[in-house]
């Protein structure tokens, strides 16, 4: 599972990042339409998003 800290940017660089609210204080996976109650993204992209992420900060390296 990922964390608070991982699922507020993985919001912020998921092309598919739709929020459920019009509140929004912080991008999250918390407040997205994908996000279900059991906390999972329903069409799975928590997981692709943050090892495209670690990829570009090895690339950075």
């Amino acid at each position: 599972m990922a964390s608070k800290e991982q699922l507020r940017k993985v919001a912020i660089y998921c092309d598919e990042y739709n929020s459920n609210t019009s509140k929004i204080e912080t991008e999250s996976c918390e407040n997205c339409t994908h996000f279900t109650e059991n906390r999972l993204c329903d069409i799975d992209l928590v997981d692709e998003v943050l090892s495209n992420l670690a990829m570009e900060l090895d690339l950075k390296r």
